[in-house]
């Protein structure tokens, strides 16, 4: 239950949703959204000390004070959780004439455009508080005018999720009217359209960065004066009739609010198309899902492709305006064409601001005597930053989705750099209520649009699993138990004669990973889907994720003293594991489907990796032998980057000699996108598609737990594993989150004929070590220790 004054706060701002007059929710123009400008002015004698805010809207809002953007939000939410933010805007207040201004976007919930920005069948905006003897309730004294000049298309090529790229016309004002109350009563236990709660992660941070090295132009203005202008330095004066154009390019790839401004000393016209990109590119295979791409910088060769703004404006006489579309843009490059009119108009200012969430990163990685190592290091922590903005995004370019597969590995990087669980804790609960009548979560949540992935609801278990081990919350984690539960009896529901997992209806994604060979079909049109099981309907995977994740959910059960189901469940497991060893294990490797349709194509790294994982009944020798003959040959498909992360865990399952073989080679592809000039993780060699997918930050996790040895045993990290690979580095330093308010650092350098290895910690903690070659080792609870070797 909300505390009293919580809960105060939520009924109040229930009672001031308001919105437009005779709106219909949707559009004969071709647009997913429209937007409307609520403001509220008034007069203060005295700059206020405080002035906290709380507030909310249907679909996205941004609040403007004075002109400056303050917020953005509110954080992603649905209608049984739909968050609200509260905000001091002291700081931006002035003596005198202030103006608050919120403009609110609202995707049509009739419409499947902006998938990551779920919606109700109401529009809305709610605000309340006081500042000075002001009371800036929503439902009194505010004005609001529908934007008519922006439409967000759909059916665009290269814009198939967000629908946030921009078609601006100038048109006539439209008169402002007062926002209507919906004064909805919710008595006796109806929900509101919106059931509140407080924002329960922090607002994003906001950083300038510079845009201003250019790769290509066209214009009778030079060189110098647009890279003046670019940094900041200048304005920049383009004459009557003429067409401009360049490619600038962002130090690194940018998830940035852009914002222009422009003038002129007569009435002015100017149009724009503003087109973003990730990289300069070889030309597509199948545009947009299929891409070839090399050096992400070589414009010469390269072509720049993907979705733009097109903007026409109106610059009346003296007066400058600004134009910043709605949404930030992801690029690291970006097309400006600029059209100027039957009079000159002047280039005021660009500034591009990054935003995300606020990463706060604890962690750090030193390495003498390799080149690659801090660069990774560093681009796999922007590729974390860049898919963080209110959840866990794929990638900010395409799609801004939250999926539960994506998200389990990408937490746990989060925890070992900062520390901080609160994005998790909110993806773990929102997944929680997508929850589908059948007992599987949503795969990516919240979105406007529903989709189910059978795996993925295996992905969420674990997450819940990880975030126990991490942080210890036991009455957090119990409150997802019966949830767990439903989850497991679907696959218990879908065990076949055989024992093993089939029969998933086909509206349910059976998906595994991005691989060539399991491409679509006219009979099969789902991609990323073994073939071998696609006529018979059984899946290896699924059977072994499943015998993985109760083995997880098992050990979690016990850990939150909720004993009653762990036996159950350890015991689906072992049945699953007997099933796929005698159905799908041919005497040499596992097939992706069971043995008897197997043939040349049947074969791949995933099922080794997951026999591995789900610890299906094998010798030592035999996990070793499949890990690296299926790693090793051709026929098999093969792990992307996603999925190399299990891998990983499998060969140090195997053991130090398989791991560390494998661990000296497997990062290649990691080094040759460096080489390619990117500066954020690309989404899979396959594809190529994405530039930017935080589940390539996979060597956040093997530089600090295998690497650096530093592994939580207990949860909460009461206390940890200590093993350090100290033949993976010369010379090491690296700092590892413990959870929230605790700090591992592990060094080592060598002095004479040995290595010194140190570890450090900010708090006590209980430590069980295991050098290299010997045995394990408690050593208590301790500060810091240190070794030679």
């Amino acid at each position: 239950m909300a505390p009293s004054n919580i809960q105060q706060t939520i009924n109040t701002l229930q009672a001031n949703w308001v919105w437009v007059p005779n709106w219909i929710d949707s559009s004969s123009e071709n647009t997913a959204a429209r937007l409307v400008s609520f403001t509220r002015t008034f007069e203060t004698s005295t700059k206020p000390s405080a002035a906290v805010l709380h507030f909310s809207a249907d679909t996205r809002y941004k609040l403007f004070v004075n002109g400056h953007r303050v917020a953005v939000g509110p954080s992603r939410g649905h209608s049984t959780i739909w968050y609200y933010d509260t905000l001091d805007v002291a700081p931006w207040l002035k003596d005198g004439n202030n103006k608050l201004e919120f403009l609110v976007i609202r995707y049509f919930a009739g419409s499947r455009g902006g998938m990551p920005f779920e919606r109700t069948n109401f529009p809305g905006l709610t605000c309340i508080g006081k500042i000075g003897e002001h009371d800036i309730a929503s439902a009194q004294g505010w004005e609001a005018v529908m934007d008519e000049s922006r439409r967000y298309p759909t059916g665009l090529q290269d814009d198939v999720f967000l629908h946030i790229n921009e078609r601006v016309s100038p048109v006539s004002a439209t008169q402002s009217v007062k926002p209507i109350p919906y004064s909805f009563k919710t008595l006796n236990g109806e929900l509101p359209p919106w059931r509140l709660q407080p924002r329960c992660i922090p607002m994003p941070e906001s950083t300038s960065i510079a845009v201003n090295t250019i790769n290509a132009l066209e214009s009778s203005a030079t060189k110098d004066a647009w890279t003046r202008y670019l940094s900041g330095s200048g304005s920049i004066d383009l004459e009557e009739n003429t067409k401009h154009s360049l490619d600038i390019q962002a130090d690194v790839h940018s998830t940035a609010f852009v914002q222009w401004s422009f003038s002129s000393s007569k009435d002015a016209e100017i149009k724009l198309k503003l087109t973003y990109s990730e990289g300069y590119e070889l030309e597509p295979r199948f545009y947009p899902w299929l891409r070839s791409k090399a050096n992400r910088l070589d414009s010469k060769n390269g072509l720049l492709i993907g979705p733009y703004d097109e903007v026409t404006l109106k610059v009346p006489a003296g007066e400058t305006i600004t134009y910043e579309p709605f949404w930030f843009r992801t690029f690291r490059l970006l097309r400006f064409e600029v059209e100027i009119g039957s009079q000159p108009v002047q280039l005021v200012s660009f500034n591009a601001t990054q935003v995300n969430y606020p990463l706060a990163v604890k962690g750090s990685w030193r390495e003498k005597g390799d080149e690659y190592s801090e660069r990774i290091w560093d681009v796999s922590i922007r590729t974390l930053r860049n898919c963080m903005f209110d959840g866990y995004s794929d990638c900010p370019f395409y799609e801004q989705l939250q999926y539960s597969g994506d998200s389990r590995s990408v937490g746990l990087f989060h925890f070992l750099i900062s520390g901080d669980d609160r994005l998790m804790r909110q993806a773990i609960v929102n997944y929680a209520a997508s929850i589908t009548p059948e007992g599987l979560t949503q795969s990516r949540f919240p979105s406007a649009v529903k989709q189910i992935i059978a795996a993925f609801s295996l992905y969420w278990v674990l997450q819940v699993c990880d975030h126990h081990l991490y942080f210890g919350d036991s009455a957090f984690t119990k409150s997802f138990v019966p949830r767990i539960d439903g989850v497991f009896e679907f696959f218990d529901q879908h065990i076949d004669k055989l024992g093993l997992v089939s029969g998933i209806s086909e509206d349910i994604w059976q998906y595994c990973d991005w691989v060539t060979t399991w491409s679509a079909t006219d009979d099969h049109p789902d991609k990323g889907v073994p073939t071998s099981g696609r006529k018979t309907n059984r899946h290896t995977y699924l059977s072994l994720l499943y015998a993985y994740v109760l083995q997880k959910a098992s050990s979690l059960l016990r850990q939150v003293g909720r004993p009653g189901n762990s036996a159950e469940y350890s015991n689906r497991s072992e049945s699953l594991r007997n099933a796929i060893k005698k159905h799908c294990y041919d005497g040499e490797y596992f097939t992706d489907s069971t043995v008897d349709v197997a043939d040349d194509l049947s074969y791949s790294q995933h099922c080794q990796v997951f026999a591995v994982l789900a610890d299906v009944p094998l010798s030592s020798e035999d996990k070793i032998r499949i890990l690296k003959g299926s790693f090793g040959a051709e026929r098999f498909s093969k792990c992307s980057y996603v999925m190399i992360f299990y891998a990983l865990r499998a060969f140090a399952i195997a053991g130090d000699e398989a791991y560390e073989g494998f661990y000296k080679k497997v990062f290649e592809p990691w080094k040759r996108m460096l080489d390619n000039g990117l500066t954020t993780w690309e989404e899979d060699d396959v594809r190529m598609r994405s530039d930017c997918h935080s589940w390539g930050a996979v060597p956040l996790y093997e530089y600090c737990t295998e690497v650096a040895g530093i592994k939580p045993i207990e949860p909460g990290f009461r206390k940890i594993m200590f093993k350090p690979r100290i033949g993976l580095s010369e010379e090491l330093e690296v700092k590892v989150a413990l959870g929230k308010d605790n700090l591992a650092t592990v060094s080592w350098k060598t002095e004479g004929e040995k290595k010194r290895v140190d570890l450090r910690f900010k708090k006590a903690i209980e430590v069980v070590s295991q050098l290299p070659g010997e045995a394990r080792k408690e050593e208590g609870k301790v500060t810091d220790l240190s070794f030679y070797i």
